[in-house]
This record gives C-alpha cells, sequence and structure tokens, in this order.
C-alpha cells in the first residue's frame, strides 16, 4: 500500500500530556492511506515520563515521532480562560520546522475519526492557511461583534484548533515578525484572533467536518434554524461518524458531562494513559455533581442565554 506521508503538528505541556496521547491514538487508529510524520511542541516541564508514554503511543502503528522543544518566546503572552502559552507555539510552525512546506496542526483537545490524507493535499495556493469557518461568529451575537471590533469580517473568521499551514508561503511573506508583534496584544481568542488578522484575505475554508464543536448539539436542540443556516443536515449526521471532534470550550471529557464524551473516553479506555481510578473517581464526579456559589451562578448565566438563542 502506498502510504502518504503527513507531516501534522501538535503542541503540549504537562498538564496536557494524557489528552495529547488519546488525541494520537485516535489519529493513528483512524489511519488508511497515511502515514504520520508526527511533530509535538513541548513546553519546558514536560518529563522524559511524559515523553515515553507518547512513544508508547505511537510505537504500533506507521508513523514517526519527533518532539520539539520550546523556549520562552511566548512567556509572557496573554493566557486567558485556562489556555496556557502552548497555545501560541502553533504561530512558529514554519519557523520550527523548516523542512516543511505544509503541514497539519491539530489542538490536542480533538479526536479524530478519519484520515487526513483527502484534507493535506487541497491546493492552498497562494494563501497563508486553511480553517473551518467558527460557527459561533457567524451565529452568536456577542462572538460576531467582538469579531466586527477588530475589524475582521464575521463570515470569514476560522477556528484555529485544526489548521493547514502554508508553511513556504508564510516564511516567503515574513509573517513570524507579525506574529510576534501581535503576541503581545489581549485578544480574547489569542492566538486564534492573530492569525485570523495577520492571514486576513489570504485565508481558505475547509469542510466543516474538520472542526466540529460541541455548540452544534447545542443548536439541533434549541435552535435548528439557526444550526441549518450554517450546516446542511448531510453534515451535521456525518459529524457523528467521519469529522475531527473538537471539545473546544471549558468542559472536557475528562473532566465534566459534555457532547460526545462517549467518543473520547473510548479512545482513553485503550490508551497507555488508562488508569483505573482516574476514570473511575471521574465518573463519581460526574454523577454526584457539586457547585459552590460561583459555578451555580455561571450554569444559571449559561441556561438564561441558552434561552435568549431560542
Amino acid at each position: 500500500m502506498n502510504r502518504v506521508e503527513i507531516p501534522i503538528v501538535f503542541s503540549t505541556d504537562h498538564n496536557f500530556v494524557m489528552q495529547t496521547g488519546v488525541c494520537l491514538l485516535s489519529l493513528l487508529m483512524n489511519a488508511v492511506d497515511e502515514y504520520y510524520d508526527i511533530n509535538i511542541l513541548i513546553a519546558k516541564d514536560v518529563t522524559n515520563e511524559d515523553k515515553q508514554k507518547l512513544i508508547q503511543t505511537v510505537e504500533p502503528y506507521p508513523a514517526k515521532l519527533n518532539f520539539v522543544c520550546m523556549d520562552d518566546t511566548f512567556a509572557n503572552a496573554y493566557e486567558i480562560r485556562n489556555i496556557s502559552t502552548a497555545a501560541y507555539y502553533r504561530l512558529l510552525i514554519p519557523w520550527l520546522l523548516p523542512q516543511y512546506d505544509k503541514v497539519i496542526y491539530a489542538d490536542v483537545d480533538m479526536i479524530f475519526q478519519l484520515g487526513l490524507k483527502e484534507v493535506y493535499e487541497i491546493d492552498l495556493r497562494e494563501n497563508y492557511v486553511a480553517g473551518v469557518k467558527a460557527i459561533g461568529a457567524t451565529i452568536d451575537p456577542n462572538f460576531k461583534s467582538y469579531v466586527t471590533s477588530l475589524e475582521l469580517n464575521f463570515n470569514e473568521y476560522i477556528n484555529s484548533g485544526f489548521l493547514v499551514i502554508n508553511s513556504a508561503q508564510q516564511r516567503v511573506d515574513f509573517l513570524k515578525q507579525k506574529f510576534l508583534e501581535y503576541s503581545k496584544n489581549k485578544y480574547l481568542y489569542q492566538d486564534q484572533d492573530i492569525i485570523n488578522i495577520v492571514c486576513e484575505k489570504k485565508i481558505c475554508f475547509l469542510p466543516k467536518l474538520y472542526n466540529v464543536g460541541g455548540n452544534i448539539y447545542n443548536l439541533y436542540l434549541l435552535s435548528k434554524d439557526k444550526l441549518f443556516k450554517y450546516y446542511t443536515c448531510d453534515e451535521f449526521k456525518d459529524s457523528f461518524s467521519k469529522s475531527v471532534i473538537h471539545y473546544a470550550g471549558i468542559n472536557k471529557p475528562w473532566n465534566a458531562y459534555c457532547f460526545r464524551y462517549d467518543i473520547w473516553w473510548y479512545y482513553y479506555r485503550r490508551s497507555v494513559f488508562f488508569d483505573i481510578d482516574f476514570y473511575l473517581k471521574h465518573s463519581y464526579n460526574v454523577l454526584n455533581q457539586r457547585y459552590n456559589v460561583k459555578e451555580i451562578c455561571k450554569i444559571i448565566m449559561r441556561y438564561i442565554k441558552r434561552k435568549c438563542v431560542r
């Protein structure tokens, strides 16, 4: 079988090594004609034990793994919503990995249900990057207003969780300095805003199945008319069986109940990171949830927001 070699990049720190391993396993288990050249941009707190577990994850599959140790370039970059500075690493991929002209980048809070050969082979032409349009920027009034405040077109704003990066073109046009300059600013969506600002007008759009967030299932229950202005019925159905699931937002399957949580746990139980104590403790906490006043207020506000969406 002739496999297509695909360079793909992830970034992580010690706190997300387990999630990185589960994400990698889903990628490798769903490979068909792909040979993945996996590069992980790691923060200084990633230990040798962390690395060994990731190596164990990849070893049984037709793939290779490389670690790229990051320095303190983004040590003082803006952090918000518990998203670490490791999120900024993707901005420098063309210069960290100069051997590639085109690479895929993916967040580690994702699960793959398909191979990436087809999306990797898209023609980027002279565009800097390709990504999936952020549904929130299109249908959420607050998100739309925020994107507009950045002087961007909300219909062309992409989510940075899954990207096909035209490294060659970014190097030719010297984007590195722009990325570094903008990383000093306090943007609400950090690297995602920076990518949309710097790459404006040179972005192409990927099919929605490559970055499916839980918000579409909320919309299906609460506001189908808004959902189907953005998704077709077939695209929505395909999101269950052949997509890249993105557990974006605060609630993740490893710390809370969320849409498609069962898919993440399917791969976790098959990973080298599986720990029966962690698994049972998580299940117990979900089944016996306790909230403090602050958390209760957040739940009430989310409920009010959902009622408004209707």
